[in-house]
Order: C-alpha cells, then structure tokens, then sequence
C-alpha cells in the first residue's frame, strides 16, 4: 500500500511539473495548440461524417455513430497515452546510451519513463472525444440506464489501460533491433486507424490481427453495447473483457520489457 501510495504521489508531481512547464514554456501557444489539434480531429470527423452519409450505413453504424466510435477510440488513446511517450524514443534511449541515466537511479527505470513525460497536451483530445459522444448520444435520442453510464466510464477507463499497453507492447524490440520504430509506429498509429470503422468491414484475416492485438475491445465491442448494436445478453460481458485483456496486454510488455533490460549493455558495450 505505500509503494502505491508513493507511486500516485510521484505521479502527481511529476504531472504538475509536466503542466507547468507546458504552460510556462509555451504560454498561450499552448491554448492555440490544442485549439489546432481539435480543429484537426473535428476536420476527420466531418470527412467521416461525410463519407458514410454517402453510404447510409457502414457495417451497420450509422455516420453519428461511426463518429461515437472513433471518438471512442480518440479519447481511449489519449488516456493509454499520456504517459507513454518517453517509450516511443526507446531506439534512442537504447542506441545513445540514454537509458543509464535511469539505470543509476535508486527507482524503477520502467516506472521513471512512465512518469517523467506525462502529455498533458492530451486534455484536448479529451475534451473533444468525451464531448462528441455525448453529443451523439444526443442527437441519436439514446437513452442510458445508471449501470450504462457505468459500463460508459469502465469502458473509457479500461480502454485507455489497454490502449497504453498495445502502444508500449514492441517497444522492448529496441534491445534486439536497436532501430524498431518503423515496426512499433506500425502498431501503435497505422493499425489503430482501422478501430475508426466498423471491424466487420474488414477481410476476415485483418479481423483476426484486430483482435489479436486487440484493438476491437478498444471502442467496437463497447460501442455494440453502448449504441445498442447487439441484440446478445452477453454485450455487455464484452464491454467487461476490456479491464482483463488490458492488464495482460501490460503485463506482457512489462515481461518483455525486463527481458530486453537483461540484453541491455549501455551504448557501444
């Protein structure tokens, strides 16, 4: 109980920093950041807003409901990620030797990379994300029972874990391949496009990678629940699954990574 006590802490101290460096760093250039970056994201979803009124339908989500789902997948990525963008610099950290400095300290190396770089430029992709859902959920005239708003928050919550854990999951590649990031960008960004749409538009050998990873427990299977897409008593079971699937997503990168620190021997060693 007081590791974890000690950790929260560090957390949030390590947040505060993070913000008030942003902000006295970047001043008001950081409000007109995360303005562009939702003037962006709202760009992409009128483009799919666009595209499936075209359509009618796409695997049977209607255009707002296509946006709840990527929202869905916008605000989840935000969450997994705001803590895990030092690791998206592992090929430098290993290759330069950077990695020692944490190393040496008296705490984890695993938990300083978590902590020391926490995004808080995500707030906006938050704030856009949870906004569009319940706009859709709005304008669809959905109607959410008490244990759905719970399932809604367990599903932003869980999915932010495993969101988190498939972006860390290749990372520990570095200590074999030094330069991995063209195999972990592909995971973490070019995979996690196709969590935009409906999974059951795809060729069934895709579906299987998006499950396999697993994007679809991400936003698909909790939206079937949320937007009433599924007539099974078990759709909610599948909203369930998130929290487990993504503590063994992370726990698999956690053996991974500590595997990879064993073969580690500083730059040039």
């Amino acid at each position: 109980m007081k590791r974890l006590k000690w950790f929260f802490k560090l957390c949030s101290m390590s947040l505060s920093m993070c913000w008030r460096g942003y902000i006295s760093y970047m001043g008001w250039s950081a409000l007109v950041h995360g303005i562009g970056l939702m003037i962006g994201y709202l760009g992409e979803y009128v483009v799919l807003y666009t595209m499936i009124r075209n359509f009618n339908t796409l695997g049977g989500f209607s255009g707002l409901e296509v946006c709840f789902l990527y929202a869905l997948g916008l605000t989840t990525y935000a969450l997994g990620n705001v803590h895990t963008r030092k690791f998206w610099r592992m090929d430098e950290l290993v290759l330069r030797g950077r990695l020692d400095m944490y190393l040496v300290r008296p705490v984890s190396p695993l938990l300083q990379l978590f902590t020391e770089d926490l995004q808080v430029g995500y707030l906006s992709h938050l704030i856009l994300g949870v906004g569009s859902m319940l706009l859709v959920k709005h304008m669809t005239g959905l109607t959410w029972s008490a244990v759905q708003w719970l399932l809604f928050v367990y599903a932003l919550l869980a999915g932010g874990m495993l969101m988190g854990g498939i972006s860390l999951l290749l990372t520990p590649l570095s200590f074999w391949w030094g330069e991995s990031g063209a195999v972990t960008w592909l995971v973490r960004h070019d995979v996690r496009y196709a969590i935009r749409y409906p999974v059951t538009i795809y060729p069934k050998l895709l579906r299987g990678l998006l499950l396999v990873l697993p994007y679809a427990f991400v936003n698909y299977y909790p939206c079937l629940y949320l937007l009433n897409k599924s007539d099974s008593p078990f759709a909610a079971g599948y909203v369930l699954l998130t929290l487990p699937v993504g503590i063994l997503v992370n726990i698999v990168f956690v053996l991974f990574w500590r595997v990879g620190l064993k073969r580690y021997s500083s730059a040039g060693g």
